[in-house]
């Protein structure tokens, strides 16, 4: 038995695969050809197996162990105080809750922010991100995809797959009024900071302007 975080390279060649998966060499070659093991030849023309290949031929033939490393994380965002203290991140938190448990969670634990998912320096998150990097995440339950961030979700994903973490939409992805007020307070939040930006720089070209002229 092996887990992911053991399997560290990209690619392997036929003796390390075959070591791992416990069969011959020409065993592993044969499941080449056949597909059940997907490879490619490297410069020098020998054949080099994938990583995530191996671990589909391992997680098909309960091969697979759990790593005792990593734990299963909820997430939970609400975007102000005041939806705090009226329960709405209490109530995210449970509706995760109520989901993961039927998932066979692993030493689980919560993790929430307070504040704006057009803010990518919440406390939380940077938790969250930190030991994902660490390998000390398998899957991330959220109860939206904007509950990790209100854009650039795509580039989380591809972080937590680099480190095979799971992330894992509890809800479908309707708008409920909640979510809507604080899309709009995010809305409002891009143009008050445009504008506030767009001003200031009016301001210093008029003055630049006002110089030259004197």
């Amino acid at each position: 038995m092996i887990s992911k975080s053991e399997l560290k390279k990209e690619f392997y060649k036929s003796g390390e695969t075959a070591k791992i998966i416990n069969m011959s060499v020409r065993t592993v070659q044969e499941k080449c050809k056949t597909g059940e093991l997907y490879a490619t030849y490297s410069e020098t023309n020998r054949l080099q197996i994938s990583r995530d290949s191996i671990i589909k031929y391992l997680e098909k033939n309960n091969l697979l162990c759990d790593d005792p490393n990593k734990q299963d994380v909820i997430y939970a965002r609400v975007s102000t105080n005041k939806q705090k203290k009226s329960g709405d991140l209490d109530r995210q938190v449970q509706t995760i809750i109520n989901y993961a448990i039927n998932q066979n969670p692993r030493n689980i634990m919560t993790i929430t922010d307070v504040g704006s998912g057009l803010n990518d320096n919440r406390k939380g998150l940077n938790k969250l991100l930190q030991k994902v990097m660490n390998d000390e995440v398998d899957r991330i339950f959220i109860n939206y995809k904007d509950r990790l961030t209100r854009f650039g979700f795509n580039y989380l994903k591809t972080i937590c797959d680099h480190h095979d973490v799971n992330i894992i939409i509890v809800s479908d992805e309707e708008l409920n009024k909640s979510q809507e007020e604080e899309l709009a307070e995010d809305i409002i939040s891009v143009i008050h900071s445009f504008s506030g930006k767009l001003y200031g720089s009016r301001s210093k070209i008029k003055k630049e302007i006002e110089v030259e002229l004197k």
